[in-house]
């Protein structure tokens, strides 16, 4: 595996998701002094880490000069600032650097262009999970990219969870859509089944459906089985599940309901491109 440790860093852009690359080098012992974040408005928590940690935080681009140039920067800022960021200096900067992007909507065409670093860009997506060490991200290569950064790229991106690259880079849409809006889906869900159960008279509602969730995943990561299975062990046969699942695969309508949502994201995901 390639080894990042000898490697420098630098954060464009500090909110949430920037912060979390920034927490898991620390948390992955990575040298406080290899790391830079660029960053014209620190939120108090960068600047707590700053202080405890040591790192280096600019605010403006024309302080960068007096540093080491990173073999690897991540862009991390909101879609509308990318072409303000890049100017000559910093395009001069990191002409030589892994650039990742994980800019909604920006093409890699877009970015290179804008970079002005051909083999060295690389579009990336993920999720708010990232905070926690468990993302799911995906990665986008030019298909000139060299082995030896598509390496580092999977190996910077697994920092915070699980990586997967696509071949088509239409396919950030559907991983958008499915993975990057899921999260959104998954707690609609549990927040649902709280206030059914809360409507029930089942008082403790919101810490029993967290307890319901974590359960059901870890035996399934546990007894390495399909969700199909493990379903279809809870549904007995006459049963309150069988039921109750018989109501929500009547017509497939519980897929047709997610499907929609879903597809509804990836419409949206095309037009910010």
């Amino acid at each position: 595996m390639t080894d990042l440790k000898k490697d420098r860093f630098l954060i464009i852009g500090a909110g949430n998701m920037g912060m979390s690359f920034v927490t898991a080098l620390l948390r992955n012992k990575y040298s406080a002094n290899k790391i830079i974040i660029l960053e014209n408005k620190p939120s108090k928590k960068l600047l707590k880490i700053k202080k405890e940690k040591k790192l280096t935080v600019i605010k403006n681009i024309k302080y960068l000069k007096k540093y080491q140039k990173p073999n690897i920067a991540l862009l991390s800022v909101k879609p509308n600032q990318l072409n303000s960021v890049f100017d000559g200096d910093l395009i001069d900067f990191l002409k030589s650097s892994l650039i990742i992007s994980i800019i909604a909507g920006k093409k890699l065409s877009i970015l290179k262009k804008v970079t002005k670093n051909n083999l060295g860009t690389v579009r990336a997506m993920t999720n708010t999970p990232v905070s926690v060490g468990m993302g799911t991200s995906i990665l986008f290569f030019d298909k000139k990219t060299p082995s030896i950064l598509k390496k580092k790229a999977y190996q910077f991106l697994g920092l915070v969870g699980q990586v997967s690259e696509v071949k088509k880079e239409s396919l950030i849409d559907s991983f958008t859509a499915i993975f990057g809006s899921g999260p959104a889906y998954i707690y609609y869900f549990i927040e649902t089944l709280s206030k059914i159960a809360k409507k029930h008279g089942l008082e403790n509602s919101n810490n029993m459906v967290l307890q319901l969730f974590l359960g059901s995943l870890l035996l399934m990561l546990n007894e390495n089985e399909s969700p199909e299975s493990l379903r279809q062990k809870v549904t007995s046969k006459g049963g309150t599940t069988e039921a109750a699942m018989l109501s929500l695969t009547k017509s497939d309508k519980f897929n047709k309901i997610l499907l929609e949502a879903i597809n509804k994201a990836k419409k949206k995901s095309k037009e910010l491109n």
